[in-house]
């Protein structure tokens, strides 16, 4: 076997290790404590609202999502909180949930003065964004992101929920 083969498979098996650690890292961990669902979002604002002002909005009726979808929903909101406080530290944020007959469409939008970091590197092409776009796709949704023509920044996530797949 040629050395390219060699490190072909060697590179197809790290990969396929990665890419379960990442599934893994989805669930939750019985340790660690209570897994991450929409019905856990009072204890992220708090926690979320210590250092930051956040306002939370609902939209349409409320109902039991599949539990992928469940996961993602609570941890695209996580993770665009955090990505809120690191990118415009002291913003308000605006967190929008709604529900509709298709699924659930998630928005969180900062009023950040610009888009840029601190450093001055343009927001948007980190980790954050693209574990919130990782976990978007992996449910069958559909992402954007990107900076409010007055400033700050949206994140929106689209997640496919039917009702009749719900009950």
């Amino acid at each position: 076997m040629g050395r390219f083969a060699r490190w072909r498979r060697v590179v197809r098996s790290q990969g396929d290790r990665l890419r379960g650690a990442l599934h893994r890292a989805e669930e939750p961990d019985p340790l660690t404590g209570p897994a991450p669902s929409l019905n856990r979002l009072d204890a992220l604002a708090e926690e979320f609202a210590a250092g930051q002002p956040v306002r939370w909005s609902l939209g349409g009726a409320p109902r039991p999502l599949p539990g992928a979808v469940d996961v993602a929903a609570y941890r695209i909101i996580e993770e665009s909180l955090a990505d809120a406080r690191r990118h415009a530290p002291g913003a308000a944020v605006a967190v929008r949930l709604r529900y509709d007959a298709e699924g659930v469409t998630i928005e969180v939008r900062d009023d950040g003065a610009n888009a840029a970091t601190p450093a001055g590197e343009t927001r948007g092409a980190g980790r954050g964004l693209a574990a919130v776009r990782g976990r978007t796709e992996r449910v069958g949704g559909t992402f954007s992101a990107g900076p409010n023509p007055g400033g700050g920044f949206t994140v929106r996530a689209v997640l496919p929920a039917p009702e009749e797949a719900a009950e």
